[in-house]
């Protein structure tokens, strides 16, 4: 399909263990910002020699942005790691942000960050959401790339479902279930058309004097933002184990 190790892929267990032997990089979220602020090991992957340490966040206070930082830094060399992803989005973690910047590009490892928090991470690559409910995606990416130039857009293909009332002030609308997707598009019998624009299907219908818009994607658009994406120069694309047997990166593993 293309070159997998631009494909970082978010798996634990056997899942993981799959992916790796399908030539790509996997996303391990084992470690985390703890409740108390500290960092915290949550699991033990077998093996993560090559792959990304990923770092989730609890919602707790960092005591210590260095120590924290050091700490994060260390695991990763410790596991064999090739880079660390921080799953951030908080204003409050600017500071812990820029620690984990300054310790990763110190010891020469990528880091990945949500693009709320790039202005306080010049070394590291920003994660921009695919998912968009208006402009145009080409446009989007072409001006972050432009912004924060080639090696420092990264972007997270993620299978989304949402519905959107007209008119509606929510740029992400109301979350449907693929259960609740499907009832609703078997209800309506609508026309599924695809938006060149947004790179993702949809279908209007009426409830009561209501218009709705329900914009989502399948394994077809995550594939064509891929392509698009690999051709606008992104450098690294992100998805989480399912979406990448949706798109045929891996076939799923069958399990007990």
């Amino acid at each position: 399909m293309e070159n997998r190790t631009n494909w970082i892929i978010a798996a634990a267990g056997i899942d993981a263990v799959r992916t790796r032997e399908a030539g790509l990089t996997c996303l391990h979220l084992c470690t985390q910002l703890s409740l108390e602020g500290r960092f915290v090991p949550l699991a033990h992957p077998a093996s993560a020699r090559g792959d990304f340490l990923g770092i989730t966040d609890s919602g707790g206070v960092p005591r210590g942005c260095d120590l924290f930082a050091a700490e994060a830094i260390s695991a990763a060399q410790e596991r064999g790691c090739a880079g660390i992803m921080a799953d951030f989005e908080r204003p409050l973690l600017q500071e812990l942000t820029a620690a984990l910047d300054r310790e990763a590009h110190r010891a020469g490892l990528p880091l990945l960050i949500p693009l709320p928090l790039a202005e306080y991470a010049p070394n590291a690559c920003a994660i921009a959401d695919t998912a968009i409910s208006g402009g145009s995606l080409e446009g989007r990416f072409s001006e972050l790339l432009r912004r924060f130039g080639r090696g420092r857009i990264a972007a997270q293909l993620v299978c989304s479902c949402a519905d959107f009332p007209l008119p509606c002030a929510n740029p992400n609308g109301t979350p449907l279930s693929p259960e609740e997707f499907q009832k609703l598009l078997h209800r309506t019998g609508s026309t599924v058309f695809f938006s060149r624009e947004l790179c993702a299907k949809y279908f209007t219908y009426s409830d009561g004097d209501h218009a709705h818009f329900v914009l989502f994607d399948d394994a077809d658009t995550l594939r064509t933002k891929a392509r698009l994406l690999r051709g606008l120069g992104v450098s690294r694309l992100l998805a989480v184990y399912p979406d990448a047997c949706r798109m045929g990166l891996l076939t799923p593993v069958q399990k007990r």
